[in-house]
Formats: structure tokens, C-alpha cells, sequence
């Protein structure tokens, strides 16, 4: 019934004008046949009867094809139309053996071919007995008895092309059956690869959906470790197609000490958790150098998931590296007892992922790095409060409230020994004075408004004007200009607070009587050196839990944050050096911008300097910063 429905469906007109073709070709063939006994038109009368009655079957065939209700009843018109046309072509021939092989042939096979061999070979028993009686008829026509011993003689003696029409049929149904089956194996492989595409569509709209389940876990939280938890889910479940298959799955990450350890697992023994891999050899290490997806075979054979008795039955592996930039942080590893169960759209998806894991890690260490710094921020603000709230108590509280209290005894002294009241005034204005510097030089420590308009240079030499005045501390300072025009704005606000911190420690808790102030150029690094010949002290013992020395901390954390080194030489009563080397890219300055005179002209200068970008550092992000 299949490969019935499946002919009824084939192009209806193309069906129709071959039968058109047919009729027309066996007109033609019984008058070229009967051609020397053609002498009027009455001769082909019985020719153009057999058109006609061909053309009408046809005709009405054509009809209950183009109805789609009627169309399933075609055979019950087709078979009676194929009879009639065969028995009026082959009593017009006068049973002419050539036109009843092409008529009766040609109908049986058309038959056959269109309808299938069950109803072709009723179609072609049919026209069988069709042909056969056209020839009884032709016999009565000549006046032949109609008895049986005549109808056994005419069968008899075209019993040759009968039986060559039935050998015809027999190949025709042989032929029908053998494109039944054809046809029947095209529909099943294309309905098998139709369902197995649906099934495909499936299982990549599960996948994209779980991706994207996995992506708004990474948004909704800051835990890595959830997404780790969701990675193993979901590549268990992509993994997974077949539930008689059992799937292993691992996020391994880097340690300290460059061992990979498990972070999460599914499907492996507990009492294995604890493992840890060093990444050297195998599908592991082949992952992390490559930094692509690597499929590897049986797990025992791994000579580092072999430990694993988890990965004893493995047949199929896939490793695929959690990499940023340069910086590996781990593998996430799915393995399956399923031989070659990954595929280019598996790992694309897995690969997918990866990705949404490598960003929860790095995600995970921007926040923890963020942390780090705001608390250091914090650390740095709360020392500047302090530090501040310290200088102001050590020196401009103090000298301020000696003058209250020497105001107080001014009536006192007026009252028992005038001439010293003038002299008593005098030393009262001087220490106002002298607090009114320190305030001032503690606000210009605040906000060097010369370091915004003038320049690391000028805002240097106030430094080292206000310290001599209000201190009277000796700094040598020696700077080198071409020095300075490398620095960014950046750098030179972190090398002015730096040097101030360096002279500030070294006049208050060194007791130096000298400082010296060396800033040169050599090679791409600008060398700040703070030199004291103060009492030292012993750097190993400088933390950021020691109070005391906070201050070296603090500059020790402005040299990093302008991605340069700080380094400190001191020894108890050898006083202390202090070195600070910042990267830059160098820029000779032109002569037409550097003045004549000893003083450079900060205008020009500074002009000069903004052509230079600031620059950031833009190093890798790893684990380990």
C-alpha cells in the first residue's frame, strides 16, 4: 500500500502525456503497417476509432487525477482504459503480432511501474485476456465459429507473444518490486536521518539552554564555585545522551605550587577527591600547552588518570583548558564509557562552557584582587589620617599651644617686670610664625598645587625650600631634566609623595642632618635615590603590621602601583638609601625646548610632556597577582 500511495503521488501530468505519446505512436505504427492498403480516408476510420476511444479514456483518467479526492481511485479507470485501448488497437491491426507486443507491452509496464506489482499483475492478466479476446473477435468478424475448440486454437496459436507479454510483465514486476524496495530504503534512511536531526536539534537547544542557564549563574553570583558546580551538571548532561553510558567529569585548577587539584567532580570516588595532578604528561598536559580541546581514548591508558579507578572503564575522553591569555588556571575533563562520544558540536558546546568558567575564575580573582585593594586603600587613607593627625600634634599643636600659654603669663609679666614684655611679645609672634610654616608646609605636603601647573621638578624644589625654612633640614637635591620629560603625570604625583614620605621619615625618625636627592636617567628606567646619613635601622624587620615603619610600606606600595621597583640599603647608625626604578619609554627632549639659563622653563616643559600618553599597566591577569 506504500509503494502504491508512493506512485499516486508521483507528477500526474507527466503520467498523462505519455499516454497521449502512446496513443499518437500506436496510430502511427498501424499506418505505417497497413500503408499499401490505405487508398481513402474510410480505410483509417477504424484507426481514428481506436484514437478517439484512447483519447477518451485518457481523457477521463486526466479528470480523476486532477480531482485529490479521486486521485487514490485511478487504478479501477486506468485498468478498464488499458483493456479497451489494448483490444481496439489490436482488432484494428487485424491482430498484427508487432502491435500487440508494443500495445500490450507498453500498457502492462506502464501499469506495473505506476501501480506496483500486486495490482500491475492483475493489470496485465487483464490486458492478456484483452489481447486475446480482440483476436477471437477478429476470428468472429471472419465468419470463424465461436466455440471452445476455436477460442483453444487461437490461444494456442498465439500462445509465442503471449507468453512473451507474460515474461514482459514478470521482469516489469521485478523491476516495480525491486524500485519498491529502493524507494522504501530511501524513505527509512530519510526518515531516520530526519529523526535523529530532530533529536540533534534537541539535545543543541538542551545544550544552548543550559549554557545559558550557566551564563546567568556567572551573572547572578560572584561564588566561582557555583558555576564550577553547573559546569559538571551540564556537561554530564550533554555528555550523557545514552543513560546506560556512565560520564566522569572534572574541573581541575591550578595551586601555588603549579599541581592541579580537583575542584569539583561528578562521578568520581570520593576517597579520589584528593588527588592532585601535575600536568606533565597526557591528555592534561597536552591541554595546557596547546591551550586547545584535546579528545583522548581509553583512560587507563592515560599515564595520569590511570590512578583514578573512576577512569578504569573510560573509553573517550575530552580535556579542555581553562586559559586567559597566557595564564592556564585549570582543565575541566568530561570522559565517557561511550567509545568516540564526542563530537565537533559536543566540543564546540563544552568549549562554550570552558569559556563561561574561565570566566568565573578570573571574575573570582578580579574580585578578590579588588578586595585586596580596597582594603589597602583603606589601610593607605586611614595611615594618611594618622600621619597627618601625627604631624599636626608633633609640631604645629604643640608650638600653638605654647603660645596660648606664654599669652597667658603676659599680664603677669606686665604686672612684675614690664621690660620684658616687649621681648616676651616678640618671641610669641615668632613661634605664630613658625606654626603658621609648619601648617603651611604640612597643607603644601597635602596638595602640591606646583606639581599640578609646574612640574615633578619645581614641586621637588619647594619641597626642599619649605623643609630647610620651617625645619631647617639640609636636602642636596640633584636632578636631571630629561630624566623628569619621561614621566607621565601619574608617575611624577607617585614619585613627589614618595620623596616626601622618604625626606619626611628620614628628618623625623633618622635625625639626619643631611638628605640627598638624586634623580637621573639610565637606560628606559628614571632612578630616584633618597639618600640620609641618619642612625638606620635593620629592613628585614619592616611589615605592614609595624606601625613604625608604615611609612616604607606605603612607598614601597606608590612604586608598585607605577609598575616600578623599590628597594631600601640600611644599617643601624650606616644610615639608609632608598632607590626607586620606574620603566619608561624614552623621549629626548629637543634642544629648541631646553632654556639657556641654569632654571628650565617649566612652561615649555610641561607643554612638551603632555604629547605622552599616560601609560598603565596592562600586564596579564594570573592567579597569582
Amino acid at each position: 500500500m506504500a509503494a502504491r500511495s508512493y506512485r499516486i503521488q508521483r507528477p500526474n501530468w507527466v503520467y498523462i502525456a505519455l499516454r497521449w505519446l502512446m496513443i499518437i505512436g500506436f496510430s502511427a505504427m498501424i499506418l505505417v503497417l497497413e500503408a499499401r492498403s490505405i487508398t481513402s480516408l474510410d480505410d483509417i476510420s477504424d484507426i481514428l476509432l481506436a484514437v478517439l476511444a484512447g483519447a477518451v479514456a485518457t481523457a477521463i483518467l486526466g479528470a480523476v487525477l486532477l480531482i485529490r479526492s479521486l486521485a487514490a481511485y485511478s487504478p479501477l479507470i486506468v485498468s478498464p482504459g488499458d483493456w479497451v485501448i489494448t483490444a481496439v488497437f489490436i482488432y484494428v491491426s487485424q491482430g498484427e503480432p508487432l502491435v500487440i507486443l508494443v500495445v500490450a507491452g507498453l500498457l502492462m509496464m506502464s501499469g506495473i511501474l505506476r501501480y506496483g506489482p500486486s495490482w500491475g499483475a492483475f493489470h496485465a492478466v487483464g490486458i492478456l485476456l484483452a489481447a486475446l479476446a480482440a483476436k477471437i473477435a477478429i476470428g468472429v468478424a471472419g465468419n470463424e465459429p465461436l466455440t471452445v475448440d476455436y477460442i483453444v486454437d487461437v490461444g494456442l496459436t498465439n500462445l509465442p507473444v503471449l507468453i512473451g507479454l507474460a515474461l514482459l510483465a514478470l521482469v516489469t514486476g521485478v523491476w516495480s518490486h525491486t524500485l519498491d524496495l529502493s524507494n522504501r530504503r530511501s524513505s527509512r534512511l530519510m526518515r531516520d536521518a530526519v529523526t535523529e536531526n530532530e533529536a540533534r536539534m534537541r539535545l543543541m537547544v538542551k545544550r544552548a539552554n543550559a549554557v545559558a542557564e550557566m551564563g546567568a549563574v556567572l551573572i547572578e553570583s560572584l561564588n566561582y564555585d557555583r558555576v564550577l558546580d553547573a559546569a559538571m551538571d551540564i556537561g554530564r548532561l550533554c555528555v550523557r545522551a545514552n543513560l546506560s553510558n556512565r560520564v566522569v567529569s572534572l574541573v581541575l585548577l591550578v595551586e601555588g605550587d603549579e599541581d592541579l587539584f580537583i575542584a569539583s567532580a561528578r562521578g568520581v570516588n570520593h576517597n579520589e577527591t584528593h588527588r592532585t595532578f601535575r600536568g606533565m604528561r597526557g591528555i592534561i598536559a597536552e591541554a595546557l600547552e596547546t591551550g586547545d580541546p584535546v579528545i583522548g581514548g581509553a583512560g587507563k591508558s592515560d599515564p595520569e588518570l590511570s590512578r583514578l579507578v573512576s577512569f578504569s572503564q573510560i573509553k573517550s575522553m575530552l580535556c579542555i583548558p581553562l586559559r586567559a591569555h597566557y595564564d592556564n588556571y585549570g582543565v575541566l575533563l568530561f570522559a565517557s564509557t561511550e567509545p568516540d562520544a564526542f563530537f565537533e558540536d559536543l566540543i564546540d558546546t563544552l568549549r562554550a562552557v570552558g569559556i563561561q568558567v574561565t570566566l568565573a575564575i578570573q571574575n573570582a580573582v578580579l574580585f578578590s584582587t579588588l578586595l585586596q585593594e580596597k582594603e589597602r586603600i583603606i589601610e593607605i587613607e586611614e595611615n594618611g589620617r594618622k600621619a597627618l593627625a601625627r604631624d599636626l600634634h608633633d609640631v604645629p599643636t604643640q608650638t600653638i599651644s605654647r603660645v596660648a600659654m606664654d599669652l597667658s603669663l603676659l599680664p603677669k609679666i606686665a604686672e612684675r617686670a614690664p621690660e620684658q614684655l616687649v621681648a616676651e611679645i616678640e618671641k610669641i609672634r615668632q613661634m605664630a610664625l613658625r606654626a603658621t610654616a609648619e601648617i603651611r608646609h604640612v597643607m603644601f605636603t597635602l596638595r602640591p598645587l606646583a606639581l599640578e601647573t609646574q612640574g615633578l621638578n619645581e614641586a621637588l624644589r619647594q619641597l626642599v625650600e619649605k623643609t630647610k625654612s620651617t625645619f631647617n633640614q639640609r636636602i642636596d637635591m640633584d636632578i636631571d631634566e630629561n630624566a623628569l620629560l619621561q614621566l607621565s603625570d601619574k608617575q611624577e604625583s607617585a614619585l613627589f609623595y614618595l620623596v616626601e614620605e622618604a625626606v619626611n621619615n628620614a628628618r623625623k625618625y633618622a635625625k639626619a642632618s643631611l638628605i640627598k636627592l638624586r634623580v637621573s636617567l639610565e637606560g628606559n628606567l628614571v632612578i630616584v635615590r633618597i639618600i640620609d646619613n641618619g642612625v638606620g635601622f635593620d629592613p628585614m624587620k619592616v611589615t605592614h603590621k609595624d606601625r613604625d615603619h608604615l611609612g616604607m610600606v606605603n612607598m614601597r606600595d606608590r612604586a608598585q602601583g607605577i609598575n616600578g621597583s623599590f628597594d631600601i640599603e640600611s644599617r643601624p647608625g650606616m644610615g639608609t638609601t632608598i632607590t626607586v626604578s620606574v620603566p619608561v619609554e624614552v623621549i629626548k627632549m629637543p634642544a629648541s625646548a631646553v632654556p639657556s639659563d641654569d632654571r628650565p622653563d617649566t612652561k615649555t616643559r610641561r607643554s612638551f610632556q603632555t604629547r605622552r600618553p599616560e601609560r598603565e599597566y596592562t600586564g596579564p591577569l594570573s592567579p597569582s597577582t
